[in-house]
């Protein structure tokens, strides 16, 4: 488990993690653009919002830096995407 660990926080490997969800967090754009009710609307938005706050994280993280408050823009896009399950 270290060497997993090890690899994760090499700064190429996050970088690209971060060009990765930034690319999901165009999804989630994608998916509101597309949206044709409120509630795939709102899981576009959660999706957005999960995305790009990961994107950030590693970001950060690629330098060197930690913003501990992003944690809880990952659980409100994680709450959003799960409550929209139930929505429909």
């Amino acid at each position: 488990m270290e060497a997993f660990w090890q690899f994760v926080n090499k700064r190429s490997v996050r970088l690209a993690l971060a060009v990765f969800c930034l690319l999901l967090a165009i999804q989630g754009i994608y998916r509101i653009y597309l949206a044709q009710t409120n509630v795939e609307m709102f899981r576009g938005a959660g999706e957005l919002v999960l995305w790009f706050a990961w994107s950030l994280v590693n970001y950060l993280r690629a330098n060197g830096k930690v913003a501990p408050k992003l944690n809880i823009a990952v659980n409100v896009g994680i709450a959003m995407i799960v409550v929209s399950w139930f929505m429909g």
